[in-house]
Order: C-alpha cells, then structure tokens, then sequence
C-alpha cells in the first residue's frame, strides 16, 4: 500500500524548481546578453562575434542552439533507463542524487571563459559547458519530473503540485531577475562588470545546488510509487508515445508556446536597455512588476484551472502573450515614456506568465495519466522525454534564430539593432499565435472523462 503523499513531501519535491528558475534565468535571460554584449552592459567582448556560420548563425546562438539539441536526444535516452531502471531506492530519485552537483557546476562555469579577448578557446570552453550543462540538466529533470505524476494521480492534488512547482521556479526566476541589482551593487564595490556578474551567478550556483539535492535525502520513493515496468524497447515507447494523439497536440501546443517565450527571455534585457534606452538596473523593477503580477494570479488560476479545466486557460494565455509580442514590435515607438511602456507590457504579460508557468506540467500529466490507465503501463519518463524533445527542438531553432536577428540594423561596431529587435517580437508573436490554434483542437473533456471514471472505480 503507497503512503498518502504530504504537503510537506510535495514541497521538497518541488524545491528544486527553484534552482532551476535561478540556472534557466542565468542561460535564457543573460547568456545572449552576456557574451553578445551591448556597450552599455560594460563587459568585455570575450567570443568572436558577427554571423560567422553559413552566413546565418552567431558563435554564441550556434552553440546554445546545438546545446538544445544534444539536450533533447539525451532525453529519451535517458527516460528509457530511467523508466527500466531496478534500482532498489527507486527509479528516479538515485539519478537526481548523482548528478545534481555537476547540474549546478556547469550553469556556473559557463560563464568563466578563461580568456580576457575573443578567440578560439573561449568560444570552445563554452562549447563545452554549454553542452555539459545540457547534459546534465536531462539527467537530472527528466527523472525528476517523471516522479510527480508516480507520486500523485489525484487531480486536485496534481493542480496544487504543479502550482507549487511553477511557484519555486517563480521565485527563483525573480531572484535571479535580480541579478543586474546585485551586480550594480558589487560593480560600486569596486569590481569590474565582468567579475561582478560571475560572484552573482557563483552565489546562485551554491544556493541551486543546496535546493537540487534536498530531495534527494528527505523524499523515500518507494513509499510512494509502485510502478509496472515498460517491457518494450525505447523506440517502441516512443512510437506508442507519438500515436496518442492528445499527447501530439499538447506538445506541439507547448512547443510552439515554448519557442515564443523563448524569443521574449533571450531578448528581454535588449528591450530595457536598447529598444526603451533604459538603464540595466531598471530591467529589475520591470521584471519584478510581471513576477508580482503573476503571483497574485497564481491562485485565481489555480481554481480557475480545477473549475474550468487548463484548456480555456492555456489558449487566452497564448493570445495575450502573442499581443504582447506583436507590441514589442510595433509600440516600441510609441509616444508614451519608456519606463510606463515598460511596466506597462511587464503587467499584461504577468496572466500569460502565469498560466504557462503552472498550467503545461499539469496538463501533460493528465495525458500521461490517460494513457496509463488505457494501457497499465507506466512510461512517465519517455512521455516527458518525448515532449522534452519535441519542445527543445523548437527552443534550439529559437535560439538560433534570435543573435542572427538581434544584428540586423546594428551600427557599426555594435553587435545589437533596433530594427531587428523589432523583428524577435513579430515572429515571436507570430509563432504563439499558431500554439492558440493547437491548443483550441485539444480535447481535454475527453481526457479529463477517462480519469474521473478510473477514480471513482478506485475509490468503490
């Protein structure tokens, strides 16, 4: 007989999610800006710069573009072992254990290139840890995220997980939006931008993975997950994956969602500072702004989400954000005073924050749940891999895409343009408003109907 999972337990559970917010802040928020640097940012130049690959890719959006990649073929690779795997303490928790320290060492050195200048060994030195980094998040997350839904089948209870995750990843997104503060704060200390910015990430470095490992000693698996083995091959489970059609909707919808936030986090620092002209340490306030505004919503969405289902939700959050987009595009010139266009945009998109940050975990358990009680085997891990791959085929597409747009209208001896800033939100928007169609197709009734009848069969 399972043990009745806690509050206390879920909370554990979760409490990685905030150092993921913390290291997905510092890749996604301040990598592109880190080595692609404005002249106001102060940093030095330290990877060559320019579209130096087929006349399309930057060094820095090349690299984190094939990073993704290896990420999202590592997954699947990794959910199959995860899922087979007969470890006696479980088959999740033993691999957050190993690897949750090289997890947060490779965020961190990152951004330690060695050399002062542009050149051949900086640009592979962060080849490298890009890469590792990758790596490493996969072996960690995709058996951490499997977990959940092992741990909680019950409906009410799954919504308040995941709303528990989105909030520590939340908050350590905000901490980590912070950054450009602390930063100032050590540069007025006497040190150069440069070392400023890495004692900042070093420090989120220590507290993440402090966070990953929790965990991993207070959560017992066993207790809580009795699972059933998938006998078949990796690629037959990923062919079963890919046949269920709510499964294929929802990922392609998330997808799609995904890659246009990740146009809006890569340039978020170049909207402050360059399309608004605003100083660096604004961007604080502004972000603070959106992460308060959606955490007052976190609890009307939750309900909402219970009441309603996540569907209705997930498909205004994504016409909202495609709005937001399109305003970055063509409002950056409006007469109105840049910070108040800036609060402004930043409290419109805190509902679409919101929503996709709690409600896509959610929704895609309830797909893994559908198929388990259609075919008694559990394959949370090559579910949540599959999705992984899918979604991280688009964030790498974006990542590529994005430095070879933000040069487009750049002055000379700048490595960032106006016009081209412009363009990351039209296309951004572009892309979320195709993920309002994919989501509108979803039938979630149809989903939600076969795990209500498996619960009450259970509670008979």
């Amino acid at each position: 007989m399972k043990k009745q999972i806690t509050t206390k337990t879920i909370i554990a559970y979760c409490l990685p999610q905030f150092a993921v917010g913390l290291f997905t802040t510092m890749i996604n928020n301040y990598l592109l800006y880190f080595y692609q640097p404005s002249k106001e940012s102060g940093i030095p130049t330290l990877i060559t710069q320019g579209i130096v690959f087929l006349g399309i890719f930057t060094v820095i959006g090349l690299i984190k573009a094939v990073g993704h990649l290896l990420d999202a073929i590592t997954d699947p690779i990794v959910a199959g072992i995860s899922d087979k795997s007969k470890n006696k303490n479980g088959r999740r928790i033993p691999f957050m254990k190993r690897y949750a320290v090289p997890f947060g060492l490779t965020a961190l050195l990152i951004f330690c290139a060695p050399q002062s200048q542009p050149g051949i060994v900086n640009n592979i030195w962060i080849a490298i840890f890009i890469w590792a980094y990758y790596v490493f998040y996969t072996l960690y997350m995709i058996p951490h995220n499997a977990l959940l839904p092992e741990m909680i089948t019950d409906q009410g209870k799954l919504v308040n997980a995941y709303t528990f995750n989105s909030l520590f990843f939340v908050t350590g997104s905000a901490l980590g939006y912070v950054t450009p503060a602390f930063v100032g704060m050590i540069k007025n200390a006497g040190q150069t931008p440069l070392m400023a910015w890495r004692i900042v990430f070093a420090a989120f470095t220590v507290v993440g993975i402090i966070l990953l490992l929790v965990p991993t000693f207070t959560i017992k698996e066993t207790d809580y997950v009795s699972s059933v083995r998938p006998t078949v091959s990796l690629l037959e489970s990923l062919k079963h994956a890919f046949s269920n059609k709510h499964f294929v909707i929802v990922t392609i919808g998330q997808l799609l969602e995904g890659t246009a936030m990740a146009f809006f986090q890569s340039c978020i620092m170049y909207y402050v500072t360059t399309l608004l002209g605003l100083e660096e340490t604004k961007s604080v306030l502004i972000l603070a702004t959106s992460i308060v505004g959606s955490l007052i919503l976190y609890v009307p969405v939750n309900k909402l989400a219970k009441k309603q289902g996540k569907k209705p939700l997930m498909v205004s959050a994504c016409i909202v954000f495609t709005l937001a987009e399109f305003v970055i595009c063509f409002g950056a010139d409006w007469a109105f005073p840049p910070m108040a266009k800036a609060l402004g945009l930043a409290i419109f998109v805190s509902y679409p924050f919101a929503v996709l940050n709690i409600l896509p975990g959610s929704m895609m358990a309830d797909v893994i749940q559908y198929d388990t009680i259609k075919h008694g085997v559990n394959r949370e891990g090559v579910f949540g891999a599959a999705r992984s791959f899918v979604t991280k085929i688009g964030t790498s597409l974006a990542i590529m895409i994005v430095p070879s747009l933000t040069v487009i209208g750049a002055s000379a001896g700048e490595n960032i343009g106006r016009l081209g800033l412009k363009i990351t939100g039209l296309v951004g928007g572009a892309i979320c408003l195709v993920a309002v169609i994919v989501f509108a197709v979803y039938k979630e009734k149809e989903v939600l109907g076969v795990i209500k009848e498996e619960r009450e069969k259970e509670s008979e």
